[in-house]
């Protein structure tokens, strides 16, 4: 693995991100909404495996999915590294399948509003359906829009792994055309007297929550159980509040 590429580079700049607390709460999840035991579970757009590897380290027989080759060899390097036994697929989130059926899909980090289409989205919803087991969970964090005020900021962050420093700034433009908005991330990746930079732009979805539900009623395969505001169960979305993230727990019909 370089130590400048951008797999390792990202896994640095989120490793803040506590996967711990958001497996502890899928886990409340799955005894609260799911009408199947768990054997065997797929994260989806698993990048660089942060989520897939603490699945696994709970013993869950669990398998990444992503469209980016490198994010997927570096989450089979990470699982390797602590003899977890991880299988990650390189594939397109809006279409794919699997030789076994799942009870649990997940998909972190917003990746969903990636996706180019609102169309794209659906065939993707229908895509997981395929797999999963009926009463499964899908559990996914979304980004949305009803509070877009928050989008229009940017935030610089540093995370230092052995020495390894990741100078990160994240911005969302407020602008949104043709239902969609553009994020910039640059990252600042420095070791010793090394240094690297690389910078990112994406178009995501703008996506309200109500434009959410709508989706999943014209996919015809997800009932909506609940929504979050963050990873715990105390957390619940209140109806009256304009949210910017939405941890959502969708079971199949």
């Amino acid at each position: 693995m370089e130590l400048f590429s951008l797999p390792a580079v990202y896994d640095t700049a989120f490793q803040f991100r506590n996967a711990r607390k958001a497996v502890d709460f899928i886990e409340e999840c799955v005894r609260t909404y799911a009408e199947t035991p768990i054997t065997r579970i797929i994260d989806i757009a698993c990048g660089t495996g942060h989520y897939t590897c603490e699945f696994a380290r709970r013993g869950f027989d669990v398998s990444g999915l992503d469209i980016n080759r490198a994010m997927c060899q570096y989450a089979k390097q990470k699982a390797a590294s602590e003899a977890l036994p991880i299988e990650v697929f390189c594939g397109d989130m809006t279409d794919f399948s699997f030789s076994r059926p799942c009870e649990l899909a997940v998909c972190f980090f917003d990746s969903l509003t990636y996706l180019p289409t609102l169309q794209a989205m659906i065939t993707h919803f229908r895509s997981v359906a395929r797999l999963l087991r009926p009463g499964a969970l899908y559990i996914l964090e979304l980004g949305v829009i009803d509070s877009f005020d928050n989008h229009n900021v940017e935030e610089v962050w540093t995370e230092n792994r052995r020495g390894f420093f990741v100078t990160s700034a994240y911005f969302r433009e407020g602008a949104i055309v043709d239902g969609r908005f553009q994020e910039h991330c640059t990252f600042r990746a420095v070791y010793h007297e090394h240094c690297a930079f690389f910078s990112l732009k994406y178009l995501k979805l703008a996506l309200t929550l109500k434009a959410f539900t709508r989706l999943l009623d014209l996919a015809g395969c997800f009932t909506l159980r609940a929504c979050y505001e963050d990873f715990e169960t105390s957390a619940l979305l209140n109806q009256d509040e304009l949210p910017w993230r939405v941890i959502a727990v969708l079971q199949r019909h």
